[in-house]
């Protein structure tokens, strides 16, 4: 009996405690109505026309040309930075990798298993085993595909491999 008025009596303070929370809080959030608000009556920050004359021999008008000037030169040298890129892109230097190990037979093993997945998706990517020499005398064998694809198209069908559930990434061979 005794646990149950302690329990009564729990429920009913914690309400009472709750609602009075909400009551402080209401009353600092709401302003009263006899609460003053201060307004400027000038205009704090005014506003300035800039006059001066800009003649040849102005610093504001040293300080902007040689600006351009080197401003244009990095654009140039940007813009063929630019066509290098896209030219490479272009190009078909991109290759799909599956996976990379350090035994040749594991990424054998693999690259056939990924064919025959493949093979029942209908997706037409011939696999090869490619051994790459990375430093400190580390050989590993890629599986790679064997066609070399732009790199839109080696993206778009990445993409089309992932929604299969199959990994791959894009790498440049």
């Amino acid at each position: 009996m005794n646990k149950k008025r302690f329990k009564i009596l729990s429920i009913i303070l914690s309400y009472i405690l709750f609602i009075s929370v909400i009551i402080i809080s209401i009353n600092a959030v709401v302003p009263d109505k006899n609460l003053q608000v201060l307004e400027p009556k000038e205009i704090l920050v005014k506003k300035v026309d800039n006059n001066f004359s800009r003649d040849k021999n102005s610093v504001y008008e040293i300080l902007e040309k040689d600006n351009h000037d080197s401003k244009s030169e990095e654009f140039k040298e940007e813009i063929s930075n630019i066509k290098v890129v896209k030219d490479e892109i272009k190009k078909k230097d991109f290759r799909i990798q599956f996976a990379s190990f350090r035994e040749k037979q594991k990424s054998l093993q693999i690259s056939s298993q990924l064919k025959e997945k493949m093979s029942k998706m209908s997706i037409g990517i011939n696999l090869i085993v490619k051994e790459v020499k990375i430093k400190e005398n580390q050989t590993f064998y890629r599986v790679i595909s064997e066609m070399k694809y732009p790199l839109r198209k080696a993206n778009s069908e990445c993409e089309k491999l992932k929604r299969n559930k199959i990994r791959c990434i894009i790498i440049k061979s």
